[in-house]
């Protein structure tokens, strides 16, 4: 699907999932190289940046999360940015894209300068548009996080085993895939002079600052999730101690009746007082006694 904006300063292609027409008539019309129009119609599973002449080709992976996509944890948009045209495409539905082209077309249809807007302009209010997207998504994290702290300390330590599993997982998605914006940007800064202006580098300072910004929230988001699991891992400990020292206190304490039973329950000839009909009394009250010293032993002792 191919989709195309044209204004007195810039044109706008966007594409989704491009077929092998759509690419040659892309490579035809803005004079792409070939190696450029065949990567475009396949995903490529590495951020990178390459300057032509008179275009830079730069291609960046996102986060995707469960409950906005099925199909997988990134979502990839290959960006060709020219003097006088920028050329978006991606493979599947990308949220924050589809939300800029909402707003980038009220605002033509108001009027509201669009016409002057160029390539690099372009491109940074996307830049800008995504990480906020994905700024938001870092904020529902949280908010799973603080959940999760409610519920630890709420004795249900056990359930939070596999929700702390599965947010970190998304974490740890999250930032092996956000990480390689930073040197992309930064080379992105030098290469982008020739083409784009003097201008763009200048502005382009401003989605690396977002770009740090969310690598630090991210940073410490990280470290909380470390936080919760340690204290979650304490709390599960305890419980854990606290049951078997009971389990313990309990054969403990049944060993006297265990000894004192099993010493009567003997196969001999002779076993004193078994013939005496109140002799189990005896019994019973020597097993009551022994336990209440065992007892009494334990509890100075500091045991229980």
């Amino acid at each position: 699907m191919l989709k195309k904006q044209n204004y007195q300063a810039t044109i706008w292609v966007d594409t989704e999932s491009p077929t092998k027409e759509e690419a040659r008539s892309l490579m035809e019309e803005f004079s792409l190289s070939p190696e450029v129009a065949q990567d475009i119609l396949l995903p490529t599973f590495k951020d990178k940046l390459v300057a032509h002449k008179d275009y830079v080709y730069l291609v960046l992976h996102f986060p995707a999360f469960k409950h906005t996509h099925h199909k997988s944890h990134r979502q990839e948009i290959d960006f060709v940015l020219g003097k006088k045209f920028i050329i978006t495409n991606r493979y599947e539905s990308i949220d924050s894209m589809e939300k800029y082209a909402k707003i980038f077309e009220v605002n033509s249809i108001l009027d509201k300068n669009t016409a002057q807007i160029g390539s690099g302009e372009l491109f940074l209010a996307m830049m800008k548009t995504i990480y906020q997207s994905l700024s938001d998504e870092l904020d529902s994290i949280s908010y799973l996080l603080n959940e999760a702290e409610r519920k630890i300390f709420a004795g249900k330590e056990k359930e939070m085993v596999f929700e702390l599993s599965r947010v970190g997982r998304e974490i740890i998605n999250f930032n092996h895939i956000i990480t390689p914006h930073g040197s992309i940007l930064e080379t992105l800064r030098v290469d982008s002079v020739k083409i784009l202006g003097p201008n763009f580098a200048i502005e382009l300072d401003e989605i690396i600052n977002e770009y740090y910004k969310i690598s630090k929230t991210l940073e410490n988001v990280t470290q909380v999730l470390q936080e919760l699991r340690e204290t979650n891992n304490s709390l599960l400990s305890t419980k854990q101690n606290e049951i078997m020292k009971m389990l313990t206190i309990f054969t403990f304490l049944a060993l006297p009746f265990t000894v004192i039973t099993g010493f009567f329950s003997m196969t001999t000839n002779y076993i004193p007082g078994v013939n005496n009909p109140d002799f189990w009394y005896y019994i019973v009250g020597f097993e009551i006694v022994v336990l209440v010293i065992i007892s009494m032993v334990a509890k100075k002792k500091k045991w229980f």
